[in-house]
């Protein structure tokens, strides 16, 4: 086994933000009348397609579109951005995965424009030859993008590994025909993830570890 690229989710993964994600949820809740999450329940409830999520919460969608609430949600969300952290030692992970000849893009359920500007605030362009999000605000599938953008990519599916934090992510890269690695201190509890069948490890630092040994 030799990765030479790897395609790494963004929220949850490289970017540390569930705590802040978990703030505006709650503000949505508490605007509705609805009960708020803890961060257990959050952990444990958290799914794809989004709207199944909110649904699973109370939102009454005969009443309000999902549009109008995912618009709201990013409005609120893009405010916390700026408080975000990148997962501990993001930085020097992908530098040295670069160095070591592996070769790095983004694919999320991000919007375009907000991913850009997320990747930018953090100063991690260098490191990408590609961002690739989603343009509307539902967090819908990004499996499209991800089939589109390994028919572009110069590597073979089995150079190629997905690293995410979600089950969805581990479905995502399954269709895509390529490995999948799982990061437990992102969306989903880890308890969500270990059955799933995907590696998983609990911080970036073991994932670089197990990478450099199967990419040379």
């Amino acid at each position: 086994m030799k990765y030479r690229h790897i395609i790494w989710d963004w929220n949850g993964t490289l970017l540390n933000d569930v705590d802040e994600c978990i703030t505006v949820v709650n503000e949505l809740l508490r605007d509705r009348g609805l009960p708020e999450l803890s961060r257990e329940k959050y952990l444990a409830c958290l799914d794809f397609p989004v709207i199944d999520f909110y649904r699973l919460l109370g939102f009454d969608f005969q009443n309000e579109s999902y549009k109008d609430v995912a618009h709201e949600y990013m409005d609120k969300y893009v405010l916390h951005v700026p408080k975000c952290r990148l997962q501990e030692g993001a930085r020097a992970v992908l530098q040295q995965l670069t160095e070591a000849g592996i070769t790095h893009s983004v694919l999320s359920a991000y919007h375009q424009k907000r991913l850009e500007e997320a990747v930018s605030h953090f100063k991690l362009n260098p490191w990408f030859v590609k961002l690739i999000g989603l343009d509307d605000y539902y967090a819908h599938s990004k499996l499209e993008y991800g089939i589109k953008w390994v028919k572009e990519l110069k590597y073979p599916p089995a150079e190629i590994v997905f690293i995410g934090d979600t089950r969805h992510d581990y479905e995502v890269a399954r269709e895509l025909d390529v490995d999948c690695i799982l990061l437990s201190c992102g969306h989903q509890a880890p308890e969500r993830l270990r059955d799933c069948g995907a590696k998983l490890f609990d911080s970036l630092k073991d994932i670089q570890t197990f990478l450099l040994q199967h990419s040379s």
